[in-house]
């Protein structure tokens, strides 16, 4: 099975260890893929709909390894009776994902593997506020596009992705963060022209600081 450059990322920082879950598996290809290569002992998948489980399956059958993976129906972790090592999280928003994480008992005694879709600001003060720290962080292109993936465990110093990408030399990451500020700048114009609230344009301004600072740590080792 070949994964996209975007899961070939997740699956990458998932690496090895002895239980995964992949929540919200739609086609499966994450957990045939780990049990293929050998990486983890106990292997899952989990769907909040029964349509997207049974393609999972069905990816597991012609794969050969069916009898390998377990299959739960369940909205993200609540149905799931057993407690896994690592909890895979991809192509979902951080909304979604931060009701995930918070209605799950053991989450904190899990290393998760999370790749938002939106709401990554929202989804980092979740995990700050659960004290999980960021591990490593990476960007992928796939399509045109430009996706964060990152691990998050127990653990102190505060939740940072950007510091994470900056420790990496993630060849990707100056051009991300110039994307981001240019957005950015034409929310934040938009917001003073509708005279929107002033602590939401006071945020966005501290956000438009913090690009500014990693384009320029960046720059340093990024042409």
């Amino acid at each position: 099975m070949k994964l996209s450059p975007r899961l070939r990322t997740v699956a990458a920082l998932a690496g090895t260890g002895e239980s995964v879950i992949d929540v919200g598996t739609d086609h499966g290809y994450l957990p045939v893929f780990f049990v293929r290569n050998g990486l983890f002992r106990r292997v899952a998948a989990s769907d909040i709909n029964r349509g997207p489980l049974e393609s999972a399956r069905a990816s597991a059958r012609r794969d050969g390894v069916e009898d390998r993976i377990g299959f739960f129906l369940s909205d993200g972790l609540t149905a799931v009776p057993e407690q896994f090592d690592t909890v895979v999280i991809a192509g979902m928003g951080g909304e979604t994902m931060v009701d995930i994480i918070t209605n799950c008992p053991w989450i904190s005694s899990a290393r998760l593997i999370l790749q938002p879709q939106s709401k990554v600001p929202e989804l980092e003060k979740c995990l700050d506020g659960l004290g999980f720290a960021c591990g490593r962080a990476v960007l992928a292109e796939d399509a045109g596009k430009l996706y964060l993936a990152f691990e998050a465990r127990a653990g102190e110093g505060g939740f940072d992705p950007a510091r994470a990408l900056l420790e990496g030399r993630d060849r990707l990451l100056k051009g991300c963060a110039e994307r981001e500020l240019a957005r950015i700048r034409r929310a934040l114009d938009g917001m003073e022209k509708g005279g929107a609230d002033p602590e939401e344009r006071e945020r966005m301004r501290g956000r438009i600081q913090r690009l500014l600072e990693i384009i320029k740590e960046a720059s340093t080792w990024q042409n």
